[in-house]
């Protein structure tokens, strides 16, 4: 087991952990410098040159020397200042389906003189450069690419620059507790909408009165069991599914989980329900959503569909169907 104070130094040094509160004010704790590689050619440079001059006793050699070695030492107090000062705070995290991007937007705040070439880097998604004028307060978009469902945490954020001369690279980690959600990624080719769940149970005969029998179609892979003309698959006349008319045939929807086909798994059950989430909201109708451990009521809007697509990103992975 690693020692409090080894983990202490852990933390402090790399902020693995997302223990930050916003705002964050880029303190000389925080930030750290080293040379480039244009820093540490020009300092081997330097290095020779001294050697050189002490060896034949050049003057002017000396001197060109020392005042290069000057402008080296003031690019790395311009390095530190660039950063020195900044507040960072997270403001929001975003959504996304699977295989996307999700977006986080943080807040820069520059209380003193202008900073140019600031670099902002999730730990897993593109950089981001960003000049902050004297006083600003300027957010920044980053991105991160998601690979499955679930929650997905911003991580560990850097803060950088080698302005002015790009000699030394100075950076700071910072690391909130600011996470996203990832939702299924959708069925695709979307399938047809559960045309037996439009508005109404035939399981409850005091709806199913008010609708009648129309006639038959072809079955479609994900349509509901409850639907399917088991009469003619008895007879062998082929698999169909029953079509209605009546006070239903627009209303809502209900999507359940234990009305889908029993040989999808897990993740092929709520990539369909994604598509027919994001099928209803096209269409402009209510739905409800019925899950193992979940229900959620009839609604609509961006409301029902976020909470609705919510709830399939953080369905247990290792729920049986």
């Amino acid at each position: 087991m690693t020692p409090s104070w080894a983990r202490r130094w852990r933390q402090r040094l790399w902020r693995v952990d997302a223990a930050d509160r916003g705002p964050i004010v880029l303190r000389h704790r925080r930030i750290y410098i080293l040379p480039t590689r244009r820093g540490l050619a020009l300092i081997a440079t330097l290095t020779i040159m001294l050697l050189t001059s002490m060896n034949y006793a050049l003057s002017l050699g000396h001197a060109l020397t020392f005042l290069v070695a000057g402008l080296v030492a003031a690019a790395l107090l311009q390095t530190y200042r660039n950063l020195a000062g900044i507040a960072a705070s997270p403001l929001a995290a975003g959504e996304a389906f699977a295989g996307g991007d999700l977006g986080f937007t943080l807040s820069l705040a520059n209380p003193g003189a202008e900073r140019r070439g600031i670099v902002v880097a999730a730990r897993s998604g593109p950089s981001l450069r960003v000049d902050l004028p004297a006083g600003a307060t300027r957010p920044v978009q980053l991105s991160v690419a998601t690979t499955r469902r679930g929650r997905v945490a911003l991580g560990r954020v850097t803060v950088s620059t080698d302005f002015p001369l790009g000699l030394w690279r100075g950076w700071a980690y910072i690391h909130f507790p600011l996470a996203g959600v990832a939702y299924p990624a959708p069925e695709a080719p979307p399938p047809p909408l559960p045309q037996g769940l439009e508005g109404f149970d035939l399981r409850l005969s005091a709806r199913a009165a008010d609708t009648e029998l129309a006639g038959l179609r072809d079955y479609h892979p994900g349509d509901a069991l409850s639907r399917i003309a088991w009469k003619a698959v008895a007879r062998g006349a082929g698999w169909y599914t029953k079509q209605f008319e009546g006070s239903g045939g627009g209303g809502a929807l209900e999507l359940n989980w234990a009305e889908l086909p029993p040989g999808l798994d897990v993740e092929a059950r709520l990539s369909r329900l994604c598509a027919w989430i994001l099928g209803a909201e096209r269409e402009t109708r209510p739905f409800s959503l019925t899950l193992p451990g979940t229900e959620l009521v009839s609604g609509s809007g961006a409301g029902q569909r976020r909470a609705a697509l919510t709830a399939l990103a953080l369905f247990p992975r290792e729920s049986a169907p």
